[in-house]
């Protein structure tokens, strides 16, 4: 029986409507994705333009149509902290809260990650926050410049100066050639007058005023601010105390340390039980030192090794054993400037009868000693300044020859070998 017109009419019109429905849905999906790149556009211009209020409400309305797009978050987050709406920390916090919605899975993670921990640490001054930041970002790979520079630079700021050398390599080996030669001074700063490798960042952070030097103050100021930003952090506790024993105010660290030593995961932290193990060895306290000492999870790192040694040449008297502790900890920066060590070793090495040995180790100490004095570091300070002459890089390759620092002295002698 043949359709009526009528019914025809709306039967075609019902077959019709998806396939409309479908082309105004395309239609729109074009629409939106045109929208969204022109405002992605918009924003990258002005953020270049410095009108990052702007560049904010462009990204935040793209974030509205693809909430999840990594590179709007990362985009969006420039522009949040470059805009001067808000106050740094309400711009880091704010910032924050997006960049940790991208995931670990994301190919923009580890730039996620990092800039997170430069957040944390710049601005928020979070120091164990931004670590595990910097370090995520350098399991997700591929390792950056940023990352490993400002974890040697944080280790800096936390008086960890010992255990930034992995980090300085790292970055040094992603700096461009042209730029290695400042790396390796800006590297001699941070080992030999850390406060002064400190200058910029406290500057930046609002700890050091403009045009003025670093002092102690200075430094004890960041690390308090770093203790009160973390209250509950090993690292934080470990890195004021440490700076408290160096102006030798020990009472009111080692009443610092002992309210972290026995909290979970405190044993297994090398920085904070060496700084109480070796203060409380300093005082005299023995009895303490050694309950404290033989709950730390043994490591090979400098710290337990130096401290285990002065554990087994001063508690246990057990000098055999304190010396080649001693011998392990030598090599490991800071232990080829590490005098004290050598006059730790004489010590035992006296009393097991090796006398010459002894004087053989004192002298070693006098000699890198000598190789400390303010007169040696003013001349190294003086050819740093200029470092396209040749003899100011002979300098350099020297001093680190005589301290035993052969890579340093390698790569001072290949810049010197470009100047030709």
């Amino acid at each position: 029986m043949s359709l009526r017109k009528g019914q025809r009419g709306r039967l075609i019109l019902l077959l019709l409507l998806p396939v409309c429905v479908l082309a105004a849905v395309l239609l729109w999906q074009r629409f939106e994705a045109g929208t969204a790149a022109t405002l992605r556009e918009t924003g990258r211009q002005y953020l270049r333009e410095r009108r990052d209020e702007l560049a904010e409400a462009a990204f935040a309305s793209c974030l509205q149509r693809a909430p999840n797009d990594a590179e709007l978050i990362l985009l969006w987050a420039q522009a949040v902290i470059s805009g001067r709406n808000r106050t740094p920390q309400q711009a880091a916090e704010l910032a924050l809260t997006r960049l940790q919605q991208i995931p670990d899975s994301s190919p923009l993670a580890a730039e996620a990650r990092m800039r997170e921990g430069r957040l944390g640490l710049l601005v928020l001054q979070k120091p164990d926050f931004a670590e595990v930041r910097l370090r995520k970002s350098l399991e997700l790979g591929p390792p950056t410049l940023d990352a490993n520079y400002l974890l040697w630079k944080l280790c800096d700021l936390t008086e960890r100066v010992s255990e930034a050398e992995p980090w300085f390599w790292a970055a040094y080996e992603l700096t461009p050639e042209q730029q290695q030669p400042e790396r390796l001074r800006e590297w001699y700063t941070s080992q030999f007058s850390p406060q002064a490798g400190n200058a910029e960042l406290d500057r930046l952070m609002g700890f050091l005023e403009p045009n003025k030097f670093s002092d102690d103050a200075v430094t004890l100021a960041r690390l308090a601010a770093f203790r009160s930003r973390e209250p509950e952090s090993f690292l934080t506790a470990a890195a004021e105390a440490h700076f408290m024993i160096h102006l030798r105010d020990r009472d009111p660290a080692i009443e610092l340390l002992l309210k972290h030593w026995q909290r979970p995961g405190a044993n297994a932290n090398d920085f904070l039980m060496s700084t109480l193990v070796d203060v409380l060895l300093e005082t005299g306290r023995l009895d303490e030192a050694q309950v404290i000492f033989e709950r730390w999870t043994p490591s090979e790192g400098f710290r337990w090794l130096r401290t285990a040694g002065r554990m087994q040449q001063i508690v246990y008297q057990q000098d055999a054993e304190a010396l080649e502790l001693f011998e392990r900890a030598r090599p490991i920066w800071p232990g080829p400037i590490d005098w004290s060590l050598l006059h730790y070793q004489a010590q035992s090495l006296a009393k097991l009868g090796r006398r010459s040995d002894s004087e053989s180790a004192r002298a070693k100490a006098k000699e890198i000693e000598l190789l400390m004095e303010l007169d040696v570091h003013r001349e190294l300070r003086q050819a740093l300044l200029d470092l396209g002459r040749p003899q100011n890089l002979q300098k350099m390759q020297d001093f680190y020859q005589k301290i035993g620092r052969n890579r340093e002295a390698q790569e001072w002698n290949r810049h010197l070998e470009r100047l030709f």
